[in-house]
């Protein structure tokens, strides 16, 4: 069934007269972020994302928060949530016990503290700050869709990406320092997953399950709001593309069939709440992309050695369903 989701992010840009660490810039970047997410109040949006130059310039160690005691950024978070009954994935530096944390912070519509993801691979000053290195991917269930984090430096490694593909979320939240490129595009791509990033460049924004920008940031503004449907699966072109025009012509507005000429996949949203995507792929007996390449594994394997008879294959992916 659809799920239309409106989706914001963040950019940070006003950190060029700041200090780390200096009580003022904790100030400047309160009344920035605190002016900012006021700014996207009453637009309906089921999720917003800040940008990790959040917690970089607006804490210090000493002034990490904890979820049981919250500081000021914590708790401008929940009270814009509840304001607008809606998600929060907060840049914030978060304490556990002795330990201090690059962390993104998910809140609830109702202002509670859903969970947090703490930065897998952080930089050299990071950790010569005194910084905990998080301990791999998490993925939380909503009531919006299965959230992800990625900080920053974490996009450069393939093992997080490898391990986030196999938990199958819904969005991926990146805010960071830099932009990555096409990484960007290739995390989205290989999770199938909407990438909601918050940036201090411009072009942060969400991208689709192809690598596709759905909705950038521009020089014009900071923020950027964006609707996605995340009933959505993506299919191999060779072999589904014929029956493309029957589905089409069947569901017309009710189903959206996205195939670019450079990837060989098609992505396929169910716009109708009268079934989901996984819905047509089974009436029309389409083959999965994922399904695709297992089988094109398991049978290359096999005629790679002929005579051997059932063997395991050389390599893996996850499944598809």
């Amino acid at each position: 069934m659809a799920r239309f989701v409106r989706v914001g992010s963040i950019q940070f840009s006003a950190f060029s007269d700041l200090q780390r660490g200096e009580p003022e810039s904790m100030e400047k970047v309160l009344r920035m972020t605190r002016n900012d997410l006021n700014s996207l109040k009453g637009y309906n949006l089921d999720l917003v994302l800040t940008c990790e130059l959040v917690e970089g310039y607006g804490q210090t160690l000493e002034t990490a928060e904890t979820v049981e005691q919250p500081g000021p950024f914590l708790s401008m978070y929940r009270d814009f949530a509840r304001a607008e009954s809606c998600h929060v994935a907060g840049s914030i530096k978060l304490r556990e016990g002795d330990d201090v944390f690059n962390s993104i912070v998910y809140i609830g519509p109702d202002g509670s503290v859903i969970g947090a993801y703490h930065k897998t691979f952080l930089t050299d000053n990071e950790r010569k700050q005194g910084l905990r290195s998080g301990d791999g991917p998490k993925v939380f269930d909503t009531a919006i869709g299965r959230l992800g984090g990625v900080i920053c430096f974490d996009q450069k490694f393939e093992q997080l990406r490898f391990e986030y593909r196999d938990l199958k979320p819904d969005i991926l939240t990146f805010p960071s320092a830099y932009h990555g490129g096409f990484l960007q595009q290739q995390w989205a791509y290989e999770c199938q997953c909407y990438y909601l990033t918050a940036l201090r460049f411009y072009g942060g924004g969400v991208i689709d399950p192809l690598g596709q920008p759905v909705k950038l940031n521009t020089n014009y503004s900071r923020t950027m709001c964006a609707t996605i449907n995340l009933d959505r699966v993506l299919v191999k072109r060779s072999g589904n593309s014929g029956k493309f025009p029957l589905i089409e012509k069947k569901y017309q507005d009710e189903v959206t069939i996205d195939v670019p000429s450079y990837l060989g996949a098609a992505l396929i949203h169910s716009n109708s709440d009268k079934r989901s995507a996984i819905d047509i792929v089974r009436e029309f007996e389409l083959e999965l992309f994922d399904d695709f390449f297992a089988r094109s594994i398991l049978q290359n394997d096999e005629n790679r050695r002929p005579n051997v008879g059932s063997v395991e294959a050389v390599y893996s992916i996850r499944s598809a369903v």
